[in-house]
């Protein structure tokens, strides 16, 4: 996760626009939510148009051809037993079929988002494309991915997940700790107080959309509050110190991560960010699940001898949801078609480590692109998907191909 400390030539230049509109620079600084609004007005003027926010979701372990790849289109889509979970946004995804990865299998986790093993991944290159003034210039997120390999990397450094939702929630609507032990509090008081002293400043229209901002941080922050409360989880509250998270609430973690993404996103706070579901290791579980054991367990050896591998099958229709969530979620603030996201992976069928038949998804992008359709990539790998989407953003990437059925 990247914050912004210094002041580029085109960041100054914006401030010293809003100081001529009597908006000060210590008043920016005191809220990343007022901030993100006025950076992000300068961005939407800058895009013409073109989605101007950038979601990369990465799932481990693949998926199988068969059980996943979706048929037909539109409402009537069917999905198989690995993809189900889609169900509820189907209509705003461009499945890609037949897709290949450049290096299938486990520990490719830092090709998963470049070309290569040096330079900016897809999140950071969209960030620094999309909102290089925004309070943060991208946010990487995690959920148990830490500790086997790294998504994120700028330039030639990888970057760690954040993967404690109370630490980011505070990093990104904070910016820190408080002296009375309520940080939470003080954060969203310090919003509201940088907020009523812009108000003047704005149209009725961002006046409401500032309302709102502040709304969903403070249902963020009751639904931080609802998990730390829950018994068997973490009872810490969101602070700057790190502890342990439960595998127990691993969903409950990536849907907190999910609306700390989708709300940072709508505040215009970032315009990037990506979000993993564990590492390439798989090493999580999700107890609430038919089979309580890892992920990984359920792909190599977890299928109870049977040929249609029904644990494999129902932890990754499982995380599908996940990526569904996301996407409702984006959708329920209004920005969807705004937003480019995509679903990555490592590889296709997972106990076979293959590099075919890898499924991913993208999702969003209003009319740049071609939704509720299941497209055939044959020829096509990770990078050429990468590529496509950048290109709906009005990004070029310096790798890939574009794939012309995605676009409309």
């Amino acid at each position: 996760m990247k914050k912004i400390n210094t002041i580029d030539k085109g960041r100054r230049a914006l401030l010293q626009t809003f100081a001529a509109s009597g908006i000060s620079k210590a008043l920016i600084s005191s809220s990343p939510l007022v901030a993100g609004m006025l950076f992000s007005r300068h961005a939407e003027a800058q895009s013409g148009g073109a989605p101007n926010k950038s979601v990369a979701i990465y799932v481990p372990g693949g998926g199988i051809h068969d059980f996943w790849a979706p048929t037909g289109s539109g409402a009537s889509m069917s999905l198989g037993p690995m993809s189900s979970l889609y169900e509820p946004v189907k209509t705003e995804c461009n499945f890609l079929r037949n897709m290949s990865h450049p290096s299938g299998g486990h520990g490719s986790m830092p090709l998963i988002l470049s070309d290569g093993w040096n330079g900016d991944t897809y999140d950071v290159a969209m960030g620094k494309e999309l909102g290089p003034n925004m309070p943060f210039r991208y946010l990487n997120l995690g959920v148990h991915s830490n500790g086997h390999g790294a998504l994120t990397r700028e330039g030639n450094a990888t970057v760690p997940f954040q993967d404690n939702p109370f630490n980011a929630f505070n990093l990104v609507f904070g910016g820190g700790s408080s002296s009375d032990g309520n940080s939470k509090t003080d954060i969203l008081n310090a919003h509201v107080a940088a907020a009523n002293a812009i108000k003047s400043k704005l149209a009725n229209y961002e006046i409401d959309r500032l309302d709102q901002h502040l709304d969903a941080i403070s249902d963020t922050r009751r639904r931080l509050d609802d998990l730390a409360g829950t018994p068997g989880s973490c009872p810490a509250q969101p602070n700057a110190t790190q502890f342990e998270l439960s595998f127990n609430t691993f969903t409950q973690q990536a849907k907190l991560q999910a609306d700390i993404l989708v709300a940072a996103l709508a505040c215009g706070l970032t315009s990037s960010c990506s979000l993993a579901f564990g590492n390439h290791q798989s090493e999580f579980s999700i107890p609430e699940l038919n089979f309580s054991g890892p992920y990984h367990q359920s792909i190599h050896g977890g299928s109870d001898g049977q040929a249609n591998y029904p644990y494999y099958v129902e932890m990754r229709a499982h995380l599908g949801s996940l990526t569904a969530y996301v996407i409702d979620q984006l959708r329920v603030q209004g920005i969807l078609d705004s937003t480019v996201v995509v679903e990555v992976t490592d590889m296709g069928h997972a106990d076979l480590h293959s590099s075919e038949n890898v499924p991913m998804l993208i999702a969003g992008g209003g009319n740049y692109v071609n939704r509720g359709i299941s497209t055939a990539g044959s020829g096509y790998n990770q990078r050429d998907m990468l590529y496509t989407a950048a290109r709906a953003c009005g990004v070029t990437l310096p790798y890939g191909r574009l794939i012309p059925s995605v676009l409309a």
